[in-house]
């Protein structure tokens, strides 16, 4: 080994033990000592030929600049230009850091001198020294002013040598002030600041720049001035030490108490920051700090290719390709990456003289736009190519909506010669981009695997490249340090890793989140953490296998014979006296003249729908509780078709893609689940479902009216629409020209709702308390009160209360004390129930002659309210074709039913929303001890179908719903958001068999049951 190598690899060694103080060196002091050089005491020794002045100048330097400087610090140590000049300092303690700040009108901005440079050197005895490379920070403000840094220095030193510059250069050089052991610890003498000291360092280390709020760093590595060079780069992420590197930086912007690059708070003091008032105030976009980096150890580069795609030189061939340089800085500095020409796909052949052994390519793709991954196909002769997957992850943050993605395959099959990368991608042509290609010269990437301990979580990191060494850093760390073993985790943890080998070039930083935390209350799967049954999915592989499991369980499903293509029965409408309409439609059976629902086709049809047929019940807020995840992939990457926004994201979706390999779009998951629910025997889809496919003609569907959209008919705390609200008729009869009119003649329509479980129950007490400055329907009930009892004192008799006058009835919260204030507000109720559903079906007739009006899906509550059920009953009865219950229940109550039924005028009832669950997997179970397994939960599904079907004036029960909620609760209501074990299908896609055998067998035979032709099925539950 030769002796430069020898000496590099001591110093390395010992700048590794220098990082760690703390534990070799526990009752070591560092001191921190300043010395102004205002006289030579705190100075161990030093040249005789060194003196002291205070002046404004000093011998041989008259500029303007030197001036400056000597009022800004006007004693300092002058050479004399005389070779070998000194100064010693011995440290009290040991030494760990110094920083010199030195002055020179050489180093003035815009002077054609060379720079004059001391050379610094440390030791442990004050006889060995070895020379240190320092940080050297450049003042821009034409002062002259250098301070020259360095730190992390071996155990037990103690002394720090400062040799002035001989010659002309010395004349001219002074020291202002020397800081030994300063509170920053080196470093925060510059405007960027780097995570490591000049000098050695190992092979592949990353570089980290920080600067304070609100700057943005610029380098450069070519040695051009970073304040103005052409090649200059915008920092983004860190940079990686392979070769002899200067690099030099500069920060813009503001100065103030700082951010990282990353968002790592920091200081933006300098330990010299009382040296001078210049350095008093932060940094300025002048300031350039120099910092030299050197490898160890050296190996030559690895054969292979490293193609950073400047041109095509190195490519065998290409296709629809093209090389965009525009806006470099969206691209990680990258000025030159192959991009299509169309939305075809584009292409780049690789041929190897060797075997192809491993694969790495840098890319970009907009994430504005859905993300298609590059495809990799391999070929021994050039002529036969097989497609072989590539490992994919982020590598980097986002700018501008560019999110950097690497691809890596670091075991191709034997005899590979050649390599063809495809970039695909609909959207638009210049979506993804190609950055870089690396054949047998990558590092494998660093691979993460945990494994759960009593005290929180092992992390362990680990590498396809055999040799290679592993860095991390851990929750937002000042720099990255080594991995020797596993690290023990707790709490919430942000992770960073690479791996590097010497030859060969670093992997790019991978990041992860691990949750060590026992908050933890969802696994990476969706499912609780401490549920346990037999359908858990404990690895990904399942999720995989479950694709050809599917394929046999959907295969073995039969759909009822009987149906018609729109679900109802077939023939049944000459054999009862029905009509074809065109149209769904409400008719009576021949004979009983029993109300029913109809098909277009005039058959008989049961509503047998599935509500929610859609993913947005399983997206749920990860925002500020991320440790109650045990995963949840990064936003930026692979897996941000899972999200709905940066902060909720659906894990149902996720392992759709884990099992499939294809994100499934809403379309997607629309499309299936009619198949899936045709076989289960369902026959429409319900409320809550993506209406927009609904009119392909695939399956039956109902719609909303588009009133809960009206933010001018809202009450705040109420869910009642305001029709008093002024211009209501005229705003509901633009909303439904729009809304409503374009599906009048849809034959697969059954019908619309018109609203959802409003708080009619709460109308009598509630509405009084209204202020008629917020709520129109307060100040109508008030003109409704004066018209009836003309003088304030007669309303203040009949309701006792003690008012002024009607206008102060306005704003106040009336409470109902007497008899004749709930006659009143029953009169009030009746009113606004008349205007309210009247409005309504006027309007919705005229835009849409053809179709039913299904009521406005009644909460229970409001059904057990005796009072409002019957005057429900009765106003709404006038106007709509159907009335909806979203009917809960543990046991029918055909009595009450009944009782709508008549009190409509013979309206048919159809149960819009219904439905059980288990507390099995963890999530609430709907109706709380309805059912303690999957099969119990199909057995209340047969006996309430059954029961209703069997009622002369039900026409339908729709179940809720597709999909089970988000285990912490759907998206859109936060913390406290519904999450019920209600689907068909649980979050892993894995369907309910016991539950959904036994609804099938409900489905299959709905009309014969309806009929009277099979004896309805009864459970019963209170037998053990």
């Amino acid at each position: 080994m030769k002796k430069k190598s020898v000496v590099l690899l001591a110093l390395l060694l010992l700048s590794l033990v220098a990082s760690s103080h703390t534990l070799g060196d526990v009752a070591e002091k560092y001191l921190t000592e300043t010395d102004d050089l205002t006289d030579w005491s705190k100075v161990a020794s030093r040249s005789p030929t060194l003196t002291l002045k205070t002046s404004g100048t000093s011998s041989g330097t008259s500029s303007g600049a030197a001036s400056g400087a000597a009022s800004a610090d006007p004693t300092r140590a002058y050479g004399s230009g005389k070779s070998g000049e000194y100064l010693v300092y011995k440290a009290k303690g040991y030494l760990r850091s110094f920083s010199v700040e030195a002055y020179s009108s050489a180093s003035a901005e815009g002077s054609k001198s060379p720079q004059p440079t001391p050379l610094l050197s440390i030791s442990a005895d004050g006889k060995t020294y070895r020379a240190v490379t320092p940080d050297i920070h450049a003042s821009g403000d034409g002062s002259g002013r250098m301070l020259y840094e360095s730190r992390e220095f071996p155990s037990g030193i103690k002394y720090l040598k400062i040799v002035y510059p001989s010659g002309n250069g010395g004349a001219v050089f002074s020291i202002g002030r020397v800081v030994l052991n300063g509170d920053g610890d080196g470093g925060t003498g510059a405007s960027a600041n780097a995570s490591k000291p000049s000098g050695p360092v190992l092979y592949g280390s990353m570089i980290r720049l920080t600067a304070a709020s609100g700057q943005m760093i610029y380098y450069t590595t070519d040695g051009s001035d970073p304040r103005s060079s052409s090649t200059r780069q915008r920092y983004g992420s860190p940079i990686a030490i392979v070769g002899e590197t200067v690099l030099k930086t500069t920060a813009e912007g503001a100065a103030a108490t700082g951010t990282t690059a990353t968002g790592t708070t920091t200081t933006a003091t300098s330990q010299a920051s009382s040296a001078s008032p210049t350095a008093s105030s932060g940094k300025t976009a002048g300031d350039v700090s120099t910092y030299t980096f050197t490898p160890y150890p050296q190996a030559p580069p690895a054969s292979g290719i490293a193609d950073p795609l400047d041109d095509f030189a190195l490519t065998a061939l290409r296709s629809n390709l093209y090389l965009a340089k525009d806006t470099p800085s969206y691209f990680g500095n990258d000025s030159s990456r192959a991009v299509r020409a169309t939305t075809a796909p584009g292409m780049l052949i690789y041929v190897s003289a060797e075997d192809i052994e491993s694969f790495a390519v840098l890319s970009f793709y907009f994430s504005g736009l859905a993300f298609e991954k590059l495809k990799f196909y391999v070929s021994s002769d050039g002529t036969e190519y097989n497609e072989v997957a590539a490992e994919s992850y982020p590598s980097g943050d986002p700018v501008s909506n560019w999110q950097p993605q690497a691809y890596e395959n670091m075991s191709l099959p034997a005899g590979t010669r050649y390599l063809k990368i495809e970039l695909t991608g609909t959207a638009k042509s210049w979506t993804p981009q190609v950055s870089e290609v690396l054949i047998n010269r990558n590092t494998a990437s660093a691979a993460l695997t945990t494994a759960k301990s009593d005290s929180g979580m092992l992390a362990t990191l680990s590498s396809a490249t055999k040799g290679a060494r592993l860095y991390y850093r851990l929750n937002d760390s000042a720099d990255f340090v080594p991995y020797v073993s596993p690290l023990k985790l707790t709490g919430y943890n942000s992770l960073e890793a690479y791996a590097v080998k010497e030859g060969l070039l670093p992997s790019p930083i991978r990041s992860y989140s691990v949750n060590a935390s026992k908050d933890v209350q969802v696994d990476r799967f969706g499912q609780m953490e401490t549920a346990k049954f037999a359908a858990k999915v404990t690895e990904e592989s399942q999720l995989a296998a479950d694709a050809a499991a599917d394929e046999t369980y959907y295969a073995s499903l039969k759909e009822p014979t009987d149906r018609d293509r729109y679900g109802g029965l077939s023939g049944s409408a000459s054999t009862y006296g029905l009509k074809a309409t065109g149209f769904f439609d409400v008719q009576n059976l021949t004979g009983s003249g029993r109300p029913v629902l109809t098909t277009p086709s005039g058959n008989l049809f049961f509503s047998l729908g599935v509500n929610g047929v859609t993913a947005q019940e399983t997206y749920t807020l990860i925002k500020g509780r991320e440790a109650k995840f045990e995963y949840v992939p990064p936003y930026a990457g692979e897996y941000k078709p899972a999200y709905t926004s940066t902060d909720g994201f659906s894990f149902f979706v996720a392992n759709k893609y884990k099992k499939t390999g294809v994100f499934p779009t809403e379309h997607d998951i629309y499309v299936e689940a009619i198949e899936r629910l045709k076989k289960w025997g369902f026959n429409g889809i319900g409320a809550f479902s993506t209406e927009k496919y609904g009119e392909e003609g695939m399956f039956p569907y109902v719609r909303m009216l588009p009133l809960e959209g009206m933010s001018w008919a809202k009450i705040d705390g109420l869910s009642l629409f305001d029709i008093y609200a002024p211009g209501a008729e005229e705003k509901l009869d633009q909303s439904f020209a729009q809304n409503v009119a374009p599906y009048k003649d849809d034959p697969m329509l059954i019908g619309t709702f018109i609203g959802n479980e409003y708080d009619f129950h709460k109308f009598l007490t509630e509405v009084p308390k209204l202020k008629a400055s917020k709520a129109a329907m307060k100040g109508a009930l008030v003109d409704m009160l004066q018209k009836k009892y003309g003088t304030i004192g007669a309303f203040n008799t009949a309701w006792k209360m003690n008012y002024k006058s009607f206008a102060d009835l306005r704003e106040a919260e009336l409470v109902l004390k007497a008899s004749p204030a709930w006659r009143d507000m029953e009169a009030f109720l009746a009113d606004y129930l008349d205007r309210f559903f009247g409005t309504v079906s006027r309007l919705y007739r005229k835009y849409d002659p053809n179709h039913l009006l299904l009521g406005d899906r009644w909460i229970t509550t409001t059904f057990h309210n005796e009072t409002v059920r019957r005057m429900l009953s009765e106003y709404e009865g006038k106007y709509v074709d159907v009335i909806s219950i979203n009917y809960y229940t543990y046991s029918l109550e055909p009595e009450l039913l009944k009782e709508v039924y008549e009190k409509s005028g013979g309206k048919p009832i159809l149960m819009s929303e219904f439905g059980y669950g288990t507390s099995e997997q963890g999530l609430e179970p709907l109706m709380k001890n309805s059912a303690i397994n999957q099969f119990q939960r199909g057995m209340r599904y047969r006996n309430y179908v059954e029961g209703v079907a069997s009622l002369p004036y039900v026409v339908g029960a729709n179940v809720f719903n597709y999909v089970d909620q988000a285990g912490l609760g759907r998206y859109w209501q936060g913390i406290w958001g519904e999450h019920y074990n209600s689907g068909l299908v649980n979050v892993a896609d894995r369907p309910y068999k016991d539950y959904i055998a036994a609804a099938k067998a409900t489905n299959d035979d709905i009309y014969k049951i309806m009929l009277g032709k099979r004896a309805k099925f009864y459970y019963d539950f209170s037998k053990k």
